[in-house]
């Protein structure tokens, strides 16, 4: 009871861990590293962006010595902090720190898009690994005929009841299959070869998750294309909004204190003490490119809106190109669900004629082949449409925290 208690703890872990997209356990640790010092780069140049209003405290020391004509010479000691602060720039503090946030949440979405794209390479590559095993097999029953009808052929044609042309195109038809066969084992090892540079699992024990159909509206609406362009969007509204801010009145105060010592040596009128002055300043801009600058920004904003609109529109005809392809594959489904009945059909009777002695076992095993290449033809288009299903499913921002 335990050991099934574990189990099935097991299979819930894998579930959850492949139906989100930004899970990045399955992926390499050098994967994963990458893709946290991304989230660490993004992080703080949202803090450097959100605090590039506040002006730096200028810290100083120096000393001078000086030597006049007449002989007369003094040295001056001088430790001071001073600060040159914007405290009004026309709404551009807080349009400064609206871009950073809006920056942020396009760098986030962009970097789960990322990693579900990651993902999406992953168990694709995990799909046609089962895929190329599956269509191994199958070559492998095909070419089992072949050697079946190439025997059979030679047997006709030393009797004369075939011609040459027959026995020499079953010949070139396992030709071609067997370089399918070597075609099928190369592309295996490939496919070993893509998973293996995405992560450490086991293609042969890793209990693939079965994806579910994505509802249109849930698509269009967690689309990582769609919601990245949004984003990206708001981001460059917020950055017009910054430059149309810095070409109107700034208020800034300014502020200088330190410690001074000024000795003169031959005169008495010296200085040892503090000192400290502090004012307001404006400053109003008259930039010839203003305008120009400003039209930039704008432009740049609603094209960015346009982006967003075209892509919409194009993850909705995405969305409908797979509809029709997974129904596609479910009709080769269906057919071959049709020919496997027949084909049962066929092999019992031929089953019966083997035994009566009116039909050869060539026939029973010929039937017994075709079915099973059916029967992969069935397990292939069923990971057809997985791999369309895993599209959709990776194409989402499920909004979920990257550890």
């Amino acid at each position: 009871m335990k050991t099934k208690i574990k189990i099935y703890l097991i299979a819930i872990f894998f579930s959850l861990t492949i139906a989100d997209a930004q899970d990045v356990e399955l992926l390499s640790p050098q994967k994963q590293d990458i893709l946290h010092q991304q989230q660490n780069k993004y992080e703080a140049e949202n803090e450097k962006l959100r605090n590039n209003w506040i002006a730096p405290l200028n810290l100083g020391a120096s000393y001078s010595y000086d030597k006049s004509a007449n002989g007369n010479h003094s040295d001056t000691k001088k430790v001071s902090a001073s600060i040159n602060q914007d405290i009004f720039r026309s709404g551009g503090i807080i349009y400064q720190i609206s871009y950073a946030d809006a920056k942020k949440r396009a760098d986030a979405i962009e970097l789960k898009q990322e990693i579900a794209n990651l993902n999406e390479e992953l168990f694709s590559a995990l799909l046609n690994y089962k895929k190329s095993r599956y269509e191994l097999k199958q070559s492998g029953k095909k070419l089992d005929n072949y050697d079946i009808e190439i025997f059979i052929k030679c047997q006709l044609y030393d009797v004369g009841k075939a011609d040459i042309t027959e026995l020499n195109n079953a010949l070139m038809d396992k030709s071609g299959e067997q370089k399918t066969y070597a075609s099928l084992e190369y592309e295996i090892a490939k496919e070993r070869l893509e998973i293996a540079k995405l992560s450490d699992i086991d293609p042969d024990n890793f209990p693939l998750y079965s994806f579910d159909l994505v509802q249109e509206d849930a698509y269009l609406q967690n689309n990582f294309e769609v919601r990245y362009a949004r984003a990206q969007s708001q981001t460059y509204e917020e950055q017009y909004n910054v430059t149309k801010s810095s070409y109107l009145p700034a208020v800034a105060v300014n502020a200088d204190a330190g410690y001074l010592k000024y000795d003169p040596k031959e005169l008495y009128e010296g200085y040892d003490g503090n000192f400290y002055t502090a004012g307001v300043s404006i400053n109003i801009p008259l930039t010839y490119n203003a305008s120009a600058a400003k039209e930039e920004a704008k432009a740049l904003y609603l094209k960015q809106s346009a982006d967003a609109a075209d892509r919409a529109r194009n993850a909705k005809a995405s969305y409908a190109q797979s509809l029709e392809l997974i129904e596609s594959y479910r009709r080769y489904i269906d057919i071959s669900l049709k020919n496997i009945v027949l084909y049962d059909e066929l092999i019992e009777t031929t089953k019966a004629g083997v035994d009566a002695g009116s039909k050869t076992g060539y026939d029973l095993q010929t039937l017994k082949n075709t079915k099973a290449i059916e029967e992969y033809t069935i397990k292939i288009n069923e990971i057809n449409i997985q791999l369309e299903l895993a599209k959709l499913h990776f194409a989402l921002n499920t909004n979920r925290e990257i550890k």
